[in-house]
């Protein structure tokens, strides 16, 4: 069973439309991706119904609305715009998550602290960018939960903070293997080594899901001119952007290229270049 099933998940705004199907399955860390204002923390906050939603969204195999305290309990959830007040001091939410969460693992979250340095004199407000980021992780992940839900838990870190926090994720996954996490992320390179599967947002619906694995082995970017593009065989196409020199072609199988068309320049693929490719389709498609 499903950790997590949005079907059709909608939200209406003035100028802004989510409608969002996606599964998260135990064992398994997934990514959300997408450029900012593509529907990322919307859909992330429509989960716990921070947000509500039209469609069906399910966690654990219920209705997100009809979850009981210890069902909610098992969630562990870091936002980049909800937290503690910031007038709350450090030390203090140790305190609050232990009496919030039946499963609180203290010594896990006194480890995490000390791994990533947090000072726990002073108030939350009081706190850099980065030292902030690293409490909302350490808060989501110290109490066992068994669906975990991060929103850009690497924003705002130095590169030595992020590789502490993606080892933490891998660490987790291999100690709870009945555990999903789903994350977002704007640093595209930290979800390639790291998750199962992704989905793709943008401008509120899901433009694509795949398996990571297979964006980074099968995938990749054709550079072609018009005239090279009038004459390649479409069938592997999955979007095409106007580029200066002609056309990028995002490719499902790189090697039929590689293979067939000698005299193209094939990239491999990367999550950057889908979320551009396919970004950059959308926007074409406004003009």
């Amino acid at each position: 069973m499903a950790l997590l099933c949005m079907e059709h998940a909608s939200v209406k705004y003035d100028r802004f439309n989510l409608d969002v199907s996606l599964t998260v399955e135990p064992g398994m860390i997934t990514g959300l991706i997408g450029r900012n204002g593509s529907g990322k923390t919307t859909t992330f906050k429509a989960i716990v119904d921070v947000v509500r939603a039209g469609g069906k969204t399910e966690i654990f195999g219920k209705d997100n609305r009809r979850l009981t305290e210890d069902e909610r309990s098992m969630i562990g959830i870091a936002y980049t715009d909800i937290f503690f007040s910031g007038e709350y001091k450090v030390s203090a939410i140790r305190r609050i998550l232990k009496a919030a969460y039946k499963n609180f693992n203290a010594a896990e979250y006194d480890r995490l602290i000390k791994r990533f340095g947090i000072p726990q004199g002073g108030k939350i407000r009081n706190l850099s960018t980065g030292e902030l980021a690293k409490l909302r992780f350490v808060s989501a992940m110290s109490h066992d939960a068994k669906l975990v839900i991060l929103d850009e838990p690497t924003s705002g870190l130095d590169v030595v903070a992020r590789d502490g926090i993606l080892d933490e994720l891998r660490n987790y996954m291999e100690s709870h293997e009945d555990a999903a996490i789903l994350l977002s992320s704007n640093i595209t390179q930290d979800l390639e080594g790291l998750t199962d599967d992704v989905y793709m947002i943008d401008e509120g619906k899901i433009v694509l899901h795949e398996n990571t694995d297979t964006i980074t082995d099968d995938y990749g970017l054709v550079k072609c001119t018009e005239e090279q593009f009038a004459k390649l065989d479409k069938e592997y196409v999955k979007a095409v952007k106007t580029a200066p020199y002609g056309r990028d072609v995002l490719v499902s199988q790189k090697r039929y290229y590689l293979e067939n068309y000698p005299a193209l320049a094939v990239e491999d693929g990367t999550l950057d270049q889908c979320l551009i490719v396919l970004a950059g389709k959308n926007e074409e498609d406004k003009t």
